[in-house]
């Protein structure tokens, strides 16, 4: 398709562009800058080799707006016959321009993305505007559109939560010319899709680029940062944005990764970050004056990894990008300054951009996202869509929470719709209730079965559908398992790698059984030790004189590792019965010496506990929004997490996307707040107190401690008083925290982890605090 840009410099300009759309010309995209400059938009047709036309070109095809001469031209008038013409928009994509007071300025770009997507208009003055439409005109893909501070994340996953086969996409900037320039990217970058995909994954050992199709994959040694992006800013240098860039690297259509990252940056290798801060000295001057939350090398702290290589964001010539790591996405509340452009995912959309996918919360991610991603897009799938069926994989596997987000337009389509066809290597035998899929000679990078059987069917809605190896699959890459659903509605096995590979050996073929999930070996592992069994699988290590209990806590760990690795990843099939045989044996001689170790531990050693339980835990629900933060007043989620051996084994995580803070308690009866001014400073004391409730209806017996993460090389000193606490049943006890700052090289934020242990129970607190 035949498309040109349209640069325009008010907004009735902008207005009057998109409303023309002579039916004999070439399709035009308008894009606004009141300065002229229009730099991005113009990098991007330079790139992508699209014409440019300005709005007061006399060779510009004339339109209805056009000819209707310069009166025509009033914002007002055009933004009403916007409106009309939006009435009768397609129900299946509603557009809901969020704004109030004097945010009208960010319709207009609202109003220019649902006249390209000829898609429904709403001018929400509230939410209960936007789910009374979305529950009476039932679209399948909704996008909301404003300015950043109005779209926050109480506002997405409310939506999320009432409405949840509904594509959700956001489109928000803090300004109406950058919403114009991120409105021009969704619409342009579909129809001019690049032809090369990156998934960089320094968590994935090799020292090769593996290639497939046009999917490139970087392990971790086979990574080199130059080959992507430019040198960042330098720290405390200011330099005027935008810059000329060197562009070192043809456009991609997805640059996708998963790695360690927090708001401000993402790790590339163990020597590269790439670096959200923004060079715009007006934005950093800005964010001095307005927040006390900037990254450490703002306020004359050095980085949080200084040994590191910085690289920018701004230099990756990407329509998408996909973020697999934790807290990178920051929506509505402004962490770092009123335009948050200290985050990555800032520095990303205001360059080149088009679409950014990440979650905003705490991430145990697994590459299989990111590779789903790619093939289903490959497939011809929306973006939405693709990154619904990432959130529904996240929800089968226990990965993580699936809070996947989208920055971009839900509906855009990178690759023609169409059905891929089973390979000719892969047969699937159904009978009632089960089938069984073999694989002969090789296993395609990513093949989907379709499962026509109602019984199949009925356990996929109900989310109790399994695909378990017969056989180990092997191989050093691993594979992945999941389901999606045809076009038809039917159900499918989703089978994936990295690359093709051919089976090797005695035996060249594999079997995969699809049924509803059945009770296994680990099963039998009786109730009666359980939760002291538990505490070893914590990284607890136990008496070597006790050999049996060390066989026990050394094995089970393994047995729920493996056990939850074969919901989603097929490699890691070998057999548990000769574990949990002996596990059964040992489980009866456990005893209270499990408590004495546990104490004794938590008394002297830091001990990272949501980290320690994660990898045997599997997020079972999750509630968005659960309520507000007592911290910050963000929306809150709460991740019930079950322990994958014994279901009945709960954790129940209350995490904030904003401010960090994180409550872990066993059960829904207990409650700990960390309360004052979490602020340090350098060589003084901070006050804090830790309250507990009990609402359950035993007293707890309590020992208390607190540690901060890698804070023991800085100095810091820690006092409790009391350090132990009677909760009675139904009641409330307070403990004073005194935390003494030695002088850390790094002033970056510094999270606090408070523990609350006794009787085999952890009650787990955190909360970052930030230097003054």
């Amino acid at each position: 398709m035949t498309l040109s840009i349209t640069l325009t410099r008010t907004p009735g300009e902008y207005l009057a562009a998109a409303l023309d759309r002579p039916a004999t010309a070439p399709a035009a995209v308008p894009v606004l800058d009141p300065t002229g400059r229009h730099v991005w938009p113009r990098r991007i047709a330079a790139r992508l080799g699209l014409p440019l036309t300005t709005a007061h070109d006399p060779d510009r095809p004339a339109g209805p707006a056009a000819a209707a001469g310069d009166a025509t031209r009033d914002e007002d008038v055009l933004l009403g016959a916007a409106l009309t013409e939006l009435r009768t928009g397609r129900e299946e994509h509603l557009v809901v321009a969020v704004a109030h007071g004097d945010d009208h300025a960010f319709a207009h770009p609202a109003a220019v993305y649902a006249l390209a997507k000829r898609a429904r208009l709403l001018s929400a003055a509230n939410e209960d505007d936007i789910h009374r439409t979305v529950r009476d005109t039932a679209p399948r893909f909704l996008t909301l559109v404003g300015p950043a501070r109005l779209l926050d994340f109480g506002l997405v996953t409310r939506i999320r939560a009432r409405f949840p086969a509904l594509d959700v996409g956001v489109l928000y900037a803090h300004s109406a010319a950058k919403l114009s320039e991120l409105v021009l990217k969704t619409l342009v970058y579909p129809e001019a899709p690049a032809t090369a995909d990156v998934l960089i994954a320094p968590l994935l050992k090799g020292d090769e680029p593996l290639r497939n199709g046009q999917l490139t994959v970087y392990p971790q040694d086979a990574v080199d940062a130059a080959t992507f992006t430019r040198p960042a800013p330098r720290p405390g240098v200011a330099t005027a944005e935008p810059r000329d860039p060197a562009e070192p690297a043809p456009m991609h259509r997805l640059f996708s990764v998963i790695t360690h990252g927090s708001e401000d940056y993402l790790r590339l290798t163990s020597q590269d970050i790439l670096c959200g801060l923004t060079p715009d000295p007006a934005e950093q001057a800005a964010a001095r004056r307005e927040s006390r939350t900037l990254p450490a090398c703002m306020h004359g702290g050095d980085c949080v990894y200084p040994d590191a290589r910085r690289w920018d964001p701004a230099g990756i010539p990407a329509q998408i990008v996909f973020a697999n790591a934790c807290l990178t996405l920051k929506l509505g509340t402004q962490l770092f300054g009123s335009h948050n452009r200290f985050t990555v995912a800032q520095r990303f959309l205001d360059s080149w951009a088009g679409t950014y996918i990440a979650s905003p919360l705490l991430k145990d991610g697994t590459p299989g996202e990111n590779l789903l991603f790619h093939y289903l897009l490959d497939e011809g799938a929306t973006v939405g869509g693709a990154v619904r069926q990432v959130n529904d994989s996240l929800r089968r596997w226990g990965v993580d929470a699936p809070e996947v987000l989208v920055i971009g337009d839900p509906e855009a389509r990178y690759a023609p719709a169409a059905a891929r066809p089973v390979p000719d290597a892969v047969t699937c035998q159904e009978e009632p209730g089960r089938a069984e899929i073999t694989f002969e000679g090789r296993l395609p990078a990513f093949t989907r079965v379709p499962l026509k059987d109602p019984d199949l069917r009925e356990a996929h809605r109900g989310g109790q559908l399994r695909l378990v190896p017969a056989k180990p699959f092997g191989g050093k890459l691993p594979l992945y398992g999941t389901f999606g659903e045809t076009a038809d509605g039917e159900p499918a096995a989703l089978v994936f790698g990295f690359q093709e590979r051919r089976l090797s050996g005695t035996e060249t073929s594999r079997t995969l059984t699809a049924a509803p999930r059945q009770r296994t070996a680990a099963d039998r592992i009786v109730r009666a030790v359980e939760r002291y069994e538990n505490l070893a699988a914590l990284d607890i290590k136990l008496d070597k004189t006790r050999s049996v209990l060390t066989d026990t806590a050394n094995s089970l760990p393994a047995v729920a590792r493996r056990t939850k690795d074969h919901i989603a990843d097929l490699t890691q099939s070998e057999p548990l019965h000769r574990a949990t045989e002996r596990i059964l044996a040992n489980c009866a001689r456990l005893d209270r010496h499990l408590l004495d170790t546990l104490l004794r531990l938590t008394e002297t050693r830091e001990y990272h506990f949501v980290e320690a339980y994660r990898p045997t835990y599997a997020v079972e629900e999750v509630r968005s929004p659960y309520g507000e933060c007592r911290y910050c007043g963000e929306a809150t989620h709460r991740y019930t997490s079950a322990h994958v051996l014994r279901p009945w084994l709960c954790r129940l995580l209350i995490s904030c996307p904003v401010c960090g803070a994180t409550q872990d308690t066993e059960d829904a009866t207990v409650g700990i707040a960390i309360e004052g001014d979490a602020v340090l400073a350098p060589d003084s004391t901070t006050s804090l107190r830790a309250r507990i409730t009990n609402d359950g209806d035993q007293e707890l017996d309590l020992l208390l401690g607190a540690r901060i993460t890698r804070g023991k090389p800085h100095g810091f000193r820690f006092a409790l008083s009391p350090d132990r606490l009677t909760v009675p049943a139904g009641g409330t006890a307070t403990s004073h925290l005194t935390i003494t700052t030695g002088r850390p090289t790094s002033l970056h934020a510094m999270l606090l982890r408070f523990y609350a242990v006794g009787l085999g129970r952890i009650d787990f607190a955190g909360r970052d605090l930030r230097f003054r």
